[in-house]
């Protein structure tokens, strides 16, 4: 079963979703995209949390979603319940609420949210793949 992740810039939530996907799955794979801004670099604070689970998303790129990308996948997994206005498909959708946090690069004090809403994305991600597999 194909997965798409989306959120709105995938540097963040998205990127998560997708690495944890593709790293625990046996069968499926994952994309992810942005449905409204998609950035040109990947968060230094995502980029830490998620090398502390031995993921390495250093080389990954934001990409704005396609209608190709829609047409393949079978279950669409939204970060939060506001994305779905930007969205018009019939294909199936789930949305995990994950919140966005708007971070500098700087911001080190906001990196225990970070790691915080990597650890639900990861769990979620769990659940999702045994339902599935």
């Amino acid at each position: 079963m194909n997965i798409l992740f989306l959120c709105s810039s995938n540097i963040y939530r998205s990127q998560m979703a997708e690495a944890f996907f593709n790293k625990y799955s046996r069968k499926s794979k994952a994309e992810s995209a942005a449905l409204i801004h998609p950035q040109n670099h990947m968060h230094r604070l995502v980029i830490k949390a998620m090398k502390e689970k031995g993921v390495d998303i250093t080389k990954n790129i934001s990409k704005k979603v396609t209608r190709e990308m829609i047409n393949k996948t079978k279950l669409i997994i939204l970060m939060e319940s506001k994305l779905r206005s930007y969205l018009s498909t019939d294909k199936k959708i789930e949305v995990w609420d994950i919140p966005e946090i708007i971070a500098k690069e700087t911001d080190e004090h906001l990196y225990s949210e970070f790691v915080k809403a990597r650890d639900i994305i990861e769990d979620k991600v769990k659940e999702l793949l045994e339902k599935i597999e």
